[in-house]
């Protein structure tokens, strides 16, 4: 198969996606997998905004 790019920048040899995991679930589950972490770093950090607020008060 080879690199894509071996004929010095042109794109004429490329054939298909270049990221393997399209047309599968691959990108489904990178962004389930981004999502669940955003969600669980806004949770810790509400948290101990929240812990941080009611000792001031």
């Amino acid at each position: 198969m080879g690199f894509p790019y071996d004929n010095g920048g042109t794109w004429t040899d490329v054939s298909g996606p270049i990221f393997m995991g399209a047309g599968g679930a691959a990108p489904g589950l990178f962004a389930l997998i981004g999502i669940v972490i955003c969600v669980v770093a806004l949770a810790i950090g509400q948290k101990a905004e929240a812990g941080k607020y009611k000792k001031h008060k």
